[in-house]
């Protein structure tokens, strides 16, 4: 089997719609695929909390539910009661490709070839 380097294309719109999504809403992937690999629940509240320790300002709760909504019917997201008035939120196969595309990247980061071939030879 031969093996082919990736296109540019191929290398910087990974699968899973990272580009498609906002930083605030790439911000809430990676606060829900934390807090499930530290075993706390990615619930709005702790997210928001998650994310006013990131962000140099307050978090507007409305701003989160209603990314984590879009996030859900983009389908990278999915919903799970925790009770009568929290929802869990967990990453779908999609959203964890979405991250892991995006990791991949950043991992075999190549600064020369970050650039367009045209781009480049100006």
């Amino acid at each position: 089997m031969t093996e082919t380097n990736p296109t540019h294309e191929e290398m910087h719109h990974p699968s899973g719609h990272w580009y498609d999504c906002t930083g605030f809403q790439r911000d809430l992937l990676l606060g829900i695929a934390t807090h499930d690999r530290l075993d706390q629940a990615p619930c709005g509240a702790n997210l928001q909390w998650w994310l006013e320790g990131r962000y140099p300002h307050d978090v507007n709760r409305s701003r989160v539910y209603t990314n984590l909504c879009d996030l859900y019917d983009a389908g990278m997201v999915k919903r799970r009661p925790i009770n009568d008035r929290k929802t869990a939120y967990e990453l779908t196969e999609a959203g964890q490709e979405c991250l892991a595309a995006h990791g991949r990247l950043v991992e075999e980061l190549d600064l020369p070839d970050m650039m367009p071939a045209t781009a480049r030879d100006q």
